[in-house]
């Protein structure tokens, strides 16, 4: 029993970072909790990621680069988001 939730957990962790964060019309990212935690520590740099996927490094199965890259990514595509949202919003509308 105990090693089918091992393999479950470590499942759902992969499988958690394989998925990419949806974003809504506002560019928030939508997360999972993992995603959400995840980004947080990223944000706060490298030391604290790594600090946080090394104390979970049994259940996560995570490696930091790849984690730091996704979280980047996402970062770049909210900016990438809002700066288009910006233009739209600062093009005129032209009326017929």
């Amino acid at each position: 029993m105990k090693s089918f939730i091992f393999a479950l957990a470590a499942l759902t962790s992969g499988a958690a970072m394989a998925q990419n964060a949806s974003s809504s019309a506002t560019c928030v990212p939508q997360f999972t909790g993992l995603q959400e935690r995840l980004y947080q520590k990223a944000g706060e740099g490298p030391d604290a990621l790594r600090d946080f996927i090394f104390i979970r490094r049994g259940i996560l199965q995570l490696d930091v680069y790849e984690t730091a890259s996704w979280a980047d990514s996402v970062s770049q595509e909210r900016a990438a988001c809002m700066k288009q949202s910006a233009h739209a919003q600062a093009a005129p509308q032209l009326t017929l």
